[in-house]
């Protein structure tokens, strides 16, 4: 029997989900088919890199799957490895030797104040730094993939500020329907009775977040409805604690799954930033007004570390969290007495 790369399945908070982490040492926890109430939401999620540049010009590391620049790949520790500098320094007695070793799932019911939740969570060493990845799955049909950074400041630049980008690859099948999907893109851009647009994406390619507009993304379905007759859809919401820069140029990527191997996989170029994202990933035309696509987004949430050396991070690193949100809009049937059966 494998130690990695099976696909376990779990249940819970209305999900049926599998979660799997391929190889002992790459790109990290990978999620599939992720169904809602019995509707495919995702075929594919995972955190599979990062690109973390140094105040100062130099280091640039580019972590994870095919790991370059300098940068580890995401190495599986069991989960009950300290957050400490002695899972880098002695890694024997914390590396896991299973998948099942690593990841840990739970489920909690409804409370008063939130839903109930189905969580899968794994951790990971990189280099002295630790990630931790994980997802939440809501009873309201939310999606909430977040990744924890701890373990150690750099040994050798301890009070040298960089940046955390991890790249988030999501494979969003709107009811199991593609290749009819389309993405578009909210803006809010004023306050009249029109001043809120989505607009369909005619192109693959590189998008920018701008607070101001309140800006956001969506996969919606041109094919199946709810029974209120309104097109199923995801939404993607994104929180931002630090802005596109040199090495992590934009925010969303909008493109397609096409199955080849580049595609198919999760290598995005040997460069220390992410420009092959926009040369080589995300090329060529979407088809929003015809047949729909087969959406593949790229997602980056950030996080500007400003070392607390001579304090709270002297010792080891708190688990500091980003995250973002995937969410339903009218993928859910609706019973009640004003608004469906």
């Amino acid at each position: 029997m494998a130690t990695f790369g099976d696909f376990h399945h779990e249940t819970g908070a209305g999900w049926s989900v599998y979660w799997r982490i391929p190889v002992f040492s790459g790109g990290g926890l990978e999620i599939w088919w992720a169904d809602f109430q019995g509707h495919r939401v995702m075929w594919r999620g995972s955190q599979p890199f990062a690109i973390v540049p140094y105040h100062g010009g130099s280091p640039t590391y580019k972590d994870g799957v095919d790991a370059q620049c300098g940068g580890a790949p995401f190495t599986t520790l069991k989960h009950g490895a300290p957050n400490s500098f002695a899972p880098w320094k002695n890694p024997g007695p914390y590396i896991a030797g299973a998948d099942t070793d690593a990841v840990v799932v739970t489920t909690t019911p409804a409370g008063d104040f939130d839903p109930a939740t189905l969580v899968i969570t794994a951790k990971f060493q990189c280099g002295w730094y630790q990630y931790v990845h994980r997802w939440e799955f809501t009873s309201d049909g939310d999606i909430h993939p977040s990744v924890a950074m701890g373990g150690h400041l750099n040994p050798n630049k301890p009070s040298v500020a960089h940046i955390h980008s991890m790249y988030f690859r999501i494979d969003l099948d709107i009811d199991g329907q593609y290749p009819h999907d389309v993405c578009e893109e909210f803006d809010h851009n004023n306050f009249s009775a029109a001043g809120d647009k989505w607009t369909a994406l005619s192109a693959q390619g590189k998008q920018l977040h701008d607070i101001a507009r309140a800006r956001k993304w969506r996969v919606r379905s041109t094919t199946s409805q709810n029974n209120l007759k309104q097109f199923r859809a995801y939404e993607i919401e994104l929180p931002r604690m630090a802005g596109p820069d040199k090495y992590s140029t934009g925010d969303v990527w909008a493109t397609i799954y096409r199955g080849d191997g580049f595609q198919f996989g999760e290598n995005v170029g040997a460069a220390c930033t992410d420009e092959e994202l926009t040369t080589s990933y995300a090329v060529g035309p979407l088809h929003p007004a015809t047949t729909g696509d087969d959406i593949v987004l790229w997602v980056v949430v950030r996080h500007h570390h400003e070392p607390r050396n001579l304090g709270e991070e002297a010792d080891h690193l708190p688990y500091h969290y980003e995250d973002f949100s995937i969410v339903p809009r009218s993928f859910i049937d609706v019973h009640s007495a004003t608004g469906g059966q």
